[in-house]
């Protein structure tokens, strides 16, 4: 007589046909791969049950015009993604971005309603950044202090000085930058329009400069080096410049948190003390998911444009299932604390 229960296979019985087929296609696939991988199969599981529960007869949830709309939502924190990038894969870490944003924007807002001309504005708002990015790099560099620190004492410059310019929201009516805002392209008709703007432009391009810069440059081979554990011995062995990369990344951090103030005010108009609160965290969050390992070495800067949809994209289900916006929160914790334990067990095999 049958039990109704399969057979179970006897302690110490090699693995199935099957579990060894998985086994040898993870086994072939590069372990420097596998958190990029486990980032685009999240992002792809995230769209199917977007495409299987939103769909409707009329439209697609997977789409152009989604793809579009999360590059318009999170332009600014795919360029802040970008430069903390830089900064992770070379060991370090950076806390002031997000005080930074809030400090452009404000400097931005001033400078219109002062008079100035929209090229200046736009350049003194990046060399904020880069300033606040070079005092970092100074700091950790030169006199040898923990990149954490230093970059949460210009994390409080910034948020200080922000406040020093002013404690109330400031609109931007500069009819140049309004210009700018609204820009865009539009492409399909009805409920299928999306569009391209000049923010989506500009982050894209950012990604794709910094795609070259680390995986075809001199530079961009130190960063890796500089990530290897060592304090940068032996980048330095190899002839390479440890020193100068290491103040190059948080000045390439820093820049790119300008660059992402002027983005945020472009998509807010206005500039305000608060902006940027935690928004450090999402960009690092973004990496993260993004497959780059926090012990730095390890990581694609394509990874954490892709980081960046899924962060986008949970807050887009989020929303379509009308829950609570801090359900965002939950859910991002809840990724980016399995892409951790992903980091832990491949830094365990590596060893």
């Amino acid at each position: 007589m049958s039990t109704g229960l399969s057979p179970q296979a006897p302690s110490g019985a090699p693995p199935r046909p099957s579990t060894r087929r998985v086994r040898a296609l993870v086994d072939r696939v590069d372990r420097r791969f596998l958190p990029v991988v486990g980032t685009l199969v999240t992002l792809v599981v995230m769209l199917g049950v977007g495409q299987q529960r939103y769909s409707t007869a009329r439209s697609d949830f997977l789409s152009m015009r989604l793809l579009s709309n999360l590059l318009l939502d999170n332009s600014y924190l795919l360029v802040l993604a970008v430069g903390m990038t830089f900064v992770v894969l070379a060991g370090g870490i950076d806390l002031s971005v997000g005080a930074v944003v809030a400090l452009v924007g404000l400097v931005t807002a001033k400078l219109f309603t002062a008079g100035a001309p929209l090229p200046v504005v736009l350049v003194l708002g990046v060399l904020i950044g880069t300033c606040c990015g070079l005092l970092i790099g100074v700091m950790v560099q030169v006199f040898d202090i923990q990149p954490f620190i230093a970059s949460l004492a210009v994390m409080f410059l910034a948020r200080g000085l922000a406040n020093v310019v002013s404690t109330n929201s400031l609109k931007i009516d500069d009819d140049g930058f309004s210009a700018l805002a609204s820009w865009s392209l539009k492409f399909g008709e009805g409920r299928e329009t999306w569009r391209i703007n000049a923010s989506m432009l500009i982050a894209v391009g950012v990604l794709l400069l910094a795609v070259y810069v680390l995986h075809y440059t001199r530079f961009g081979r130190t960063v890796y080096g500089l990530g290897a554990g060592d304090r940068g011995a032996a980048v330095e062995l190899m002839g390479l410049r440890p020193a100068r990369t290491r103040i190059g990344v948080y000045v390439i951090s820093g820049t790119c948190a300008g660059l992402a103030g002027i983005l945020f005010a472009l998509y807010t108009k206005s500039g305000f003390n608060l902006t940027g609160i935690g928004m450090e965290l999402d960009a690092i969050a973004a990496v993260v998911i993004g497959g780059t390992l926090l012990s730095g070495g390890v990581g694609f800067v394509l990874g954490t444009g892709a980081g960046v949809l899924v962060y986008g994209l949970i807050q887009v289900l989020i929303a379509r299932e009308d829950l609570d916006s801090w359900w965002t929160r939950v859910f991002i914790g809840a990724v980016l604390l399995a892409f951790v334990v992903l980091q832990k067990v491949i830094a365990g095999r590596r060893r």
